[in-house]
């Protein structure tokens, strides 16, 4: 009977490798989620020759993916925990901070910039909140203008504050408030100076008590450049010198740039797609009718159409050409020696945080690419 039994159970394990080994097996011919993930990471690294590249997607049955790949420097490998420059994806924390004081009482998104601001050269101080918050000040971007970075790579260690930054280096208005559109960092300058006012804080503890530690986003920070960053920082990459070949960028001092830009937020792939689930798919930051204000967006977006279809409080919806034919929306930027994006499909409650310690962000891109035709197939049941 033992032997029947024995002989029984290695037989029914005989069948077991057999079928598993079998071309009809998924685990055998089909990879898993992770690994086609991973793939795509690896695939979007190579094809553009970064340096490294993270990347984070939770799906709908929250399912949570988290990727690496490359380096940061030498031979120490990118990890998970890792933070990158988040760029211009820092004025999405920005716009939810005004759309929370909206809904707290202490502004309207229609008051004027006088109400709040002394009057500045080139700023039209009859601008609305709503009008910083879409672009459509019609200021130009501080950020275009070349003296900004002759100053930055001078004196890279210099700390600047706002209004040193808006004496000295904003221009004339591009267009009268409210007629046209044109992407302007310098009106999300003017925006967390009216945070600090109202708060009577700071962007680093405004962003730790609203976002950081309500969300935890345990991996992500805000820096001014006054003081050193962790040291398990992505390095960042940039072509200093235009011969065509990436520059360790991470030994100059970014005190110039995180001052200037009035606060640099630092954060991780799996942090950013945590955010887009919190804010788009929970709906746990605003209530529905300022989130609601946040996604009407302005179209078109004129000079950047190729990747911006529309642009609300905020948040950019992205040209579906660019996302394989998808509807998403989110925010993305570029910061000295890094890219980032924080995107959520709101077709298929996918969200995505992305990170690259290049500056142009080339392997991103292409990863991204990659990552959806991944998130497609295993959504829509391709073969």
């Amino acid at each position: 009977m033992k032997t029947s039994i024995l002989f029984s159970s290695v037989l029914f394990v005989f069948i077991m490798i057999i079928w598993s080994c079998s071309d009809d097996s998924p685990s055998a011919s089909e990879p898993m989620l992770s690994e086609k993930f991973q793939e795509a990471l690896d695939d979007g690294l190579v094809s553009f020759n970064g340096k490294g590249v993270s990347a984070a997607v939770i799906m709908p049955d929250g399912e949570k993916w988290v990727g690496v790949s490359g380096i940061s420097h030498g031979t120490t490998k990118i990890t998970e925990d890792m933070p990158f420059a988040a760029g211009s994806t820092a004025k999405n924390f920005t716009a939810v901070t005004i759309l929370q004081l909206a809904e707290e009482g202490k502004l309207t998104l229609d008051d004027s910039l006088y109400q709040w601001l002394p009057t500045y050269p080139y700023i039209d101080s009859t601008i609305t909140i709503r009008q910083l918050l879409n672009h459509t000040s019609g200021l130009s971007d501080f950020v275009d203008n070349h003296d900004f970075w002759v100053a930055v790579f001078e004196d890279p260690s210099k700390v600047w504050t706002p209004e040193q930054i808006i004496l000295n280096f904003q221009q004339e208005s591009l267009f009268p408030k409210g007629t046209d559109w044109n992407y302007s960092t310098t009106g999300y300058l003017l925006l967390r100076m009216i945070i600090m006012d109202i708060t009577e804080s700071d962007i680093i503890t405004v962003n730790e008590e609203r976002f950081w530690e309500p969300f935890n986003l345990s991996h992500s920070f805000t820096s001014m450049g006054e003081t050193a960053l962790p040291a398990n920082i992505a390095h960042g990459w940039w072509d200093l010198n235009g011969d065509g070949i990436y520059d360790d960028f991470s030994s100059w001092s970014r005190n110039a740039f995180s001052s200037g830009a009035g606060g640099e937020v630092w954060s991780t792939a799996e942090d950013l797609a945590e955010w887009a689930k919190a804010l788009f798919l929970d709906k746990t930051v605003l209530s529905q009718s300022y989130l609601d204000q946040m996604l009407n967006f302005h179209s078109p977006c004129t000079g950047e159409e190729y990747m911006c279809s529309g642009y609300g409080l905020g948040a950019v919806q992205y040209n579906p050409q660019l996302l394989n034919g998808l509807t998403a929306y989110g925010h993305s930027g570029n910061a000295p020696g890094y890219a980032a994006a924080c995107i959520y499909l709101p077709d298929y409650n996918v969200c995505i945080g992305l990170m690259d310690n290049t500056e142009e962000g080339e392997s991103m891109a292409m990863s991204l690419s990659n990552i959806l035709t991944v998130i497609t197939d295993e959504l829509e049941g391709a073969p």
